[in-house]
């Protein structure tokens, strides 16, 4: 609790000092040292901390060996941060890789989005119209391997299943399957998250392009946008700069060398930031994104458009996108109306606690979004997702 109090303490104080810049130094530095006299485990604190100070102190407070942040203002790419709790492990900066697990899916549909535009791939399609000799999956994609034993999908539900679906979640296909893949629903009526549903429509699109989709996102999106240390497979290059998962502890970090479209991209801070940049840019693109949402949880105002859940607050509308991987976890915000946005990638199961407080210092004000089930870990998330009480 005490810990609490103190990380609440210093978050609000290097926020006001933001908002009152021209306000007495004095006057923050008594109130700096008044309030946190009872915090003897934190350094002192400077009144006017920024976000290196704010991320390093995040770090350290849930022992994070590698968190990577970058910062969109306006569309552009304003600043990295990066921070470490540990020492002995692989050095971090800007352009350290890190695995982005879900943070794949958007980067993805970018690319579809740019193919519908070029008139290569109609949105309101079956997505069967693409795949004629029918689709073939295989369980945990992402975990198992090219000889994987793969099962047709006969069930008649594929047939009317379209690709702005896939985009935004209404296909019906579960999460992830550990079996013969089957429907939940019927497609179109409401929304479910699915990573099944992206990997049907990454068949589709290699099958419209003839190529594999490391190759293709290398072509349409990575290379256009510069984002020269992300590739949705494994290179021997990354090696110096990964950072391993589970804080740099685990060996048996997962290493991908077939790309899966909602899961697979290894990335950079500095890389991922150009991305979003790219995407607050494009109001076309935003439009589209937009207008396509579907009812994810009224009661926090979340939606789900093609590529991004859709946060509606009182004064903005914001994308965002988590990422959980085994070993790592990754968080992506940005603010369809001012172009500002970040993006946060850790090597830590613990890492999305830094991603409420990160958001709220760039992004002011509250984000219900952090109160949704699906970003909810551990009791908190059973409890949240069971009984509706989120944190």
């Amino acid at each position: 609790m005490r810990n609490k109090v103190c990380e609440l303490t210093f978050l609000s104080l290097a926020f006001f000092s933001r908002l009152l810049g021209s306000f007495p130094r004095i006057s923050l530095s008594f109130l700096t040292l008044s309030l946190l006299q009872a915090c003897t485990s934190i350094p002192e604190l400077k009144p006017a901390a920024g976000l290196g100070e704010v991320l390093k102190f995040l770090a350290e407070k849930h022992n994070i060996c590698g968190v990577a942040v970058a910062v969109v203002r306006a569309g552009k790419v304003e600043q990295t941060e990066t921070a470490s709790a540990c020492r002995g492990l692989s050095p971090i900066d800007s352009n350290s890789i890190f695995q982005a697990a879900s943070l794949s899916k958007p980067v993805f549909a970018y690319v579809v989005l740019k193919m519908a535009q070029q008139g290569k791939i109609d949105l309101d399609a079956p997505v069967m119209r693409y795949l004629p000799q029918g689709y073939f999956s295989r369980p945990y994609p992402f975990l198992s391997n090219f000889d994987a034993k793969t099962s047709p999908v006969t069930d008649p539900r594929l047939s009317v299943t379209t690709v702005r679906m896939l985009l935004n979640h209404t296909s019906g296909l579960p999460n992830w399957s550990d079996g013969p893949l089957g429907f939940d629903f019927t497609p179109g009526s409401h929304w479910q998250y699915s990573g099944e549903g992206y990997v049907l429509l990454q068949r589709a699109v290699e099958a419209i392009t003839r190529t594999r989709l490391d190759v293709l996102m290398d072509s349409y999106a990575l290379r256009p946008l510069a984002m020269n240390d992300s590739s949705y497979v494994w290179r021997s290059e990354f090696e110096g700069h990964f950072q391993r998962g589970d804080n740099g502890q685990d060996n048996s970090t997962l290493t991908f060398s077939e790309p899966i479209a909602p899961a697979t991209l290894y990335t950079s801070a500095k890389d991922y930031g150009r991305f979003i940049a790219e995407v607050v840019a494009d109001k076309n693109l935003i439009r589209t994104t937009l207008a396509s949402a579907v009812p994810v949880d009224e009661s926090l105002h979340l939606s789900w458009g093609l590529g991004w859940g859709i946060e509606q607050t009182a004064n903005d509308t914001l994308i965002f996108q988590w990422g959980n991987n085994p070993g790592y976890r990754a968080f992506a915000i940005a603010s369809a109306k001012t172009g500002d946005g970040l993006v946060i990638l850790t090597n830590s199961e613990d890492g999305m606690a830094l991603a409420e407080p990160i958001t709220k210092f760039v992004l002011p004000g509250e984000h219900p979004v952090f109160r949704f089930y699906m970003l909810q870990e551990g009791v908190a998330g059973v409890l949240c997702a069971t009984l509706g009480v989120c944190p």
